[in-house]
């Protein structure tokens, strides 16, 4: 049985606390949640830390398994704490076929294994901004993305938390080095430490792809009223999301509704019964053979996208068939948008003037530093 304080490794500073490199500019990124056994392997030198702690220098590759159990991990049934984060030294962490920079931290929460890959802002945003806005969109419009990006995750850091963002679309899409471009890279560059604030605290920058027309406020999306996310009329352009047709799954509109504990039987059509400032449907009329419900506010959007809808600014054609516009939530800068002002001529500062209005750039890691 291998003995974890000695596995065959060359120990170092074992009393020392987690490295410099965990600085206040790091950020730690949810990549999975809840998966029984982990089995990572390093084919070069890493770094150990133990809740927080560093326990080894491992001078060789290796493998490692682990298992949770109330809480702990264990390593070939050695219980060696709530959490283990492995610095690779000079090579990219592999999980799951791709690629991350900075380290990966296994959390114990029950019986189940949290993934977290913790690295840099700066480093995080190559894997966030191509994956959010096509890399060969203009230079402005990518600055943009950059600035909204690490603004929403500095305003998402959770100390008390074992992460702070997921790495999905509800957070921001995060797909790690293998969708690195050397055009977002110079976006990211060129804004380096640049945010949103807004009456001295970071601005919670929601984005989206297309509005469809029409920008929608937070306050009529999820309820929070919040002076820089307001409703207002977008900018002219073409995009792939305009004027589109859905046709509504019954079967998967009971699924949806049971899984929010309402059961109105075979659902047979839908009403619309009332639209927001912005022309998204705010309230929605569900009828079924056992009754009828009506959704509104977090639950309809939630409820609505979770059906294939691209977005909730629609009309019914029928009772089943949706025509609408635009694709996401609405709120915050529309990625299309940014695009066709930074086509237009627009700087990237402007654009996020236009999006966020009332709000200040910022350079978080120069104070001072003048605006564009």
């Amino acid at each position: 049985m291998r003995n974890f304080m000695l596995c065959g490794l060359t120990l170092l500073f074992c009393s020392s606390t987690l490295s410099q490199s965990y600085a206040t500019s790091d950020i730690r990124v949810l990549l999975d949640n809840g998966i029984a056994t982990v089995n990572i392997i390093f084919s070069t030198k890493h770094r150990g830390f133990v809740d927080g702690i560093l326990k080894f220098d491992a001078t060789s590759g290796l493998e490692w398994q682990l298992e949770a159990l109330e809480s702990r991990l264990y390593v070939d049934n050695e219980n060696i704490g709530q959490s283990i984060t492995f610095q690779p030294i000079g090579s990219l962490i592999n999980w799951r076929g791709q690629k991350y920079r900075g380290a990966i931290q296994f959390v114990a929460v029950g019986e189940k294994i949290r993934v977290i890959n913790r690295l840099d802002l700066e480093q995080y945003l190559r894997g966030v901004v191509p994956a959010e806005m096509q890399g060969n969109w203009p230079l402005e419009a990518l600055k943009a993305q950059a600035v909204a990006s690490r603004s929403y995750a500095l305003a998402r850091l959770n100390p008390q938390g074992d992460y702070d963002v997921c790495g999905t679309i509800q957070c921001q899409v995060y797909r790690g080095v293998s969708v690195e471009h050397n055009r977002s890279d110079r976006a990211i560059r060129e804004t380096n430490g640049m945010v949103l604030m807004h009456q001295g605290e970071i601005a919670v920058t929601y984005y989206h792809s297309d509005s469809g027309g029409t920008v929608a406020s937070s306050a009529e999306v999820w309820g929070v009223f919040e002076p820089y996310l307001v409703s207002k009329s977008d900018v002219g352009t073409y995009t792939p999301h305009r004027n589109w047709q859905f046709r509504i799954d019954p079967s998967r509109v009971t699924t949806a509704l049971r899984g929010i504990g309402s059961d109105i039987g075979s659902v047979s059509s839908l009403q619309v019964l009332e639209y927001s400032e912005s022309g998204r449907v705010s309230q929605l009329k569900i009828s079924g053979s056992d009754g009828s419900l009506v959704l509104k506010g977090q639950v309809l959007n939630k409820i609505v996208r979770g059906w294939g809808m691209k977005s909730t600014r629609f009309v019914l054609l029928d009772g089943l068939t949706a025509q609408g516009d635009g694709w996401g939530h609405g709120v915050g800068m529309s990625q299309y948008g940014a695009k066709q002002l930074a086509q237009s001529g627009y700087k990237y500062s402007e654009i996020l003037r236009f999006y966020y209005p009332g709000t200040r750039l910022t350079n978080v890691r120069s104070p001072g530093t003048p605006e564009e």
